[in-house]
């Protein structure tokens, strides 16, 4: 049921470089554990970006911490009961359980109806309620925002007669696009950031896709509330319509609009992307109070060229994912990573929605669930234990023969930064002296910090993983603390079995440069 008549984005595109290890996926029970046999169901997980080619997660366990990992590693995941039915009040149950910081429903555009269950009164609510054969452009939730929350749910109670998918794409395939065939306009982006214009009624609108009233929006009661909250944001404006029953038209501050997430809750993400609503305000806030046209600048408040934008949507619109609801489905959207919309459809559709912000402390410290994750970050980093002049052993030339105690007698001599290379040839041997060392009472693992290298022909994103396998393997290392691309040069890839390390050839003797977007 994963169908989309435009292209499917494969593991091998863009996965945050976190992806568990395990051929097998499980997880150990950890805080927070969330109820996963809601009524004597169990759950199971499909990786959405990864269309047709997705393989179902079976979850044994689910944690709090390894629901963060699942979602920094896949951007985009499909909840359902293996066996029965979700029903709202455990999608209530479900969200709340999973223990994320509680995010209010401030200054969004769409109109909304709350939806209490037991879990909460102001968790759930409906879907954009704008008109049935209005589509909803791409967008990350709430980019409009300084500050969106970063996760958001779509829960599928009833689903459309025809249409109403919620299609998803890639925000950093889109920057990269952008990136490579419109350069300026990301450097003006970077630079300036957005400014967002558009009128709200006073009261609102169920007509319009972006008709909420400015007292919803901004949670006030009032014009002048209205006023204090605005005042409060540097370089934001604002313009009374009395003849237009007092509705207001609001200039925003200039927000992010690419931005970098880098690590979190230590995993480390590390993925530009195309954070921003500007897409869906150039094609979708149109109402009789705004006229898209006007609804976007430049934080210097240049006017955005719209046939770069017409381009962006043209290819987000090319690109997309998108799934066919079933009753029960949950939807789950790492949304600093991942972009939604919604396509027209033919009632009856009810499909709920819940946003929240990041995992809670406890969460974030939590140790990761099993597998490895490249450029994880333990608890036990290399802070505290950091020479006041630090000493590095590196391992290139280091002969085979004489490596393991090369390496033991500098762990001896005081060396806490170890160089090591997948090319070096050596990190079994090297494996073997820190084993030595530790088990010798020399030194615990987290007094040291250890590096390697991703050879030229594991570039492919697919290939990352393996090369990091091989490497903990022969280190017998659970993880490394700094794991370095050797060369930005890609090279055609060599099995594992036939040759290692690959150097600089193929099999037969060539060397090969393929492209790669690194």
């Amino acid at each position: 049921d994963l169908s989309s008549k435009e292209k499917h984005f494969s593991s091998c595109n863009i996965r945050s470089c976190i992806k568990r290890l395990d051929s097998t996926p499980s997880f150990d029970i950890g805080i927070g554990i969330i109820n996963n046999n809601i009524n004597n169901m169990k759950l199971q997980a499909t990786p959405l970006l990864e269309g047709d080619s997705a393989e179902v997660i079976q979850i044994d366990e689910l944690s709090s911490r390894s629901f963060v990992d699942l979602l920094d590693a896949n951007k985009a995941l499909l909840f359902q009961a293996q066996d029965g039915h979700l029903s709202v009040e455990d999608f209530g149950d479900f969200v709340t359980s999973l223990e994320l910081e509680h995010y209010p429903y401030i200054g969004g555009a769409a109109p909304r109806t709350i939806i209490p269950v037991k879990a909460g009164k102001d968790i759930i609510f409906t879907a954009n309620e704008s008109p049935p054969q209005e589509p909803i452009p791409f967008h990350h939730e709430l980019a409009q925002t300084p500050n969106p929350p970063e996760y958001v749910f779509f829960y599928c109670d009833v689903p459309a007669e025809q249409g109403g998918q919620t299609p998803i794409i890639d925000s950093t395939q889109v920057y990269r696009f952008a990136k490579d065939n419109h350069p300026d306009f990301i450097d003006k982006l970077v630079k300036h950031g957005a400014r967002y214009i558009r009128t709200l009624p006073a009261e609102d609108d169920p007509s319009s896709p972006i008709g909420r009233s400015y007292k919803n929006t901004w949670n006030v009661a009032n014009r002048q509330e209205l006023e204090d909250k605005l005042s409060e944001k540097d370089g934001c404006s604002w313009e009374w319509h009395d003849d237009d029953g007092g509705s207001v038209r609001v200039t925003s501050e200039a927000v992010p609009a690419i931005r970098l997430v880098g690590e979190h809750a230590q995993n480390q993400v590390y993925q530009w992307t195309f954070a921003n609503s500007i897409v869906a305000a150039f094609l979708g806030w149109q109402d009789s109070r705004n006229d898209r046209h006007d609804a976007l600048r430049f934080g210097n408040m240049e006017r955005m060229p719209e046939d770069v934008l017409q381009s962006i949507a043209d290819f987000m619109h090319n690109n997309r994912v998108m799934y066919k609801w079933k009753s029960g489905d949950i939807m789950a959207l790492n949304n600093r990573l991942v972009m939604h919309s919604r396509n027209p459809f033919t009632r009856p559709r009810r499909v709920l929605a819940s946003i929240w912000g990041g995992p809670k402390e406890k969460v974030r410290m939590a140790q990761p669930s099993n597998g490895v994750a490249v450029g994880l970050r333990p608890e036990s980093f290399y802070l505290d234990q950091e020479p006041a002049t630090p000493l590095v052993f590196g391992f290139w030339k280091v002969p085979n023969e004489k490596c393991e105690e090369v390496c033991y007698q500098a762990i001896a001599k005081g060396y806490r930064r170890l160089d090591c290379a997948c090319d070096y040839g050596n990190e079994a041997e090297v494996g073997r002296g820190i084993a030595r060392a530790i088990q010798d009472g020399l030194v615990k693992r987290e007094d040291l910090f250890v590096t390697s290298k991703l050879w030229n022909t594991y570039h492919k994103p697919e290939h990352v993983p393996l090369a990091m396998r091989k490497t903990l393997d022969d280190l017998q290392l659970d993880y490394v603390d700094e794991y370095l691309i050797h060369f930005p040069i890609s090279m055609e890839f060599v099995d594992f079995k036939d040759k290692y390390p690959p150097e600089w050839t193929n099999l037969e003797g060539k060397m090969v440069i393929v492209p790669n977007d690194m």
